[in-house]
């Protein structure tokens, strides 16, 4: 799965437009671990994920796959341990740092092509394994989180994104019910 990852953000990496950066990650890794997110999301919800590779990367994806008629996007990030272990055992406070999951700015006006937005972590630098932390209607995020670049907390993101709480995220397993 990680090699057909690499092999996949090389493919992509042309055609790609990068909206954000991370001092933590290079594009090269940050776009591996993206297909990686893909795929192993594939995988918890027993798809295929082989089956999901695209022919080639010259226009941008509409989702990432469908289940049970649902149009999936998959957003996967990397969280430092102490964060992830919080928001795996769902003490997180939405208000706290990585209380909330972040779409950037840049991605915002595609997520009227998707029907749901499937958030996952990797512990960073422990990203061997992707964690699924759960799912969310896009109509809920378009019309409840606008982008902003103020947290609750009062800092700034490091760049614009809807800052969507962890804790109304609904886990993925109810979507194979």
């Amino acid at each position: 799965m990680r090699k057909q990852a690499t092999l996949e953000s090389t493919r992509r990496d042309a055609f790609i437009k990068h909206h954000f950066q991370v001092s933590h990650l290079t594009h090269q890794e940050r776009d591996e671990l993206g297909f990686l997110g893909e795929f192993a999301c594939c995988d918890a919800l027993g798809i295929d994920w082989k089956n999901n590779i695209r022919e080639n990367y010259l226009t941008i994806d509409d989702f990432d796959f469908v289940v049970n008629g649902k149009r999936i996007d998959v957003k996967s990030e990397t969280v430092p341990a102490n964060y992830a272990t919080k928001i795996l055992n769902k003490t997180i406070k939405d208000d706290e740092l990585y209380g909330r999951r972040l779409i950037n700015k840049g991605q915002f006006s595609l997520l009227s092509k998707y029907d749901l937005v499937i958030f996952g972590m990797f512990i960073r630098d422990q990203v061997d394994y992707w964690h699924p932390i759960g799912f969310i209607e896009t109509k809920v995020i378009i019309e409840k989180y606008p982008p902003t670049y103020r947290r609750p907390d009062g800092g700034n993101y490091p760049f614009p994104g809807s800052p969507v709480p962890t804790s109304i995220l609904q886990p993925i397993e109810n979507l194979t019910r």
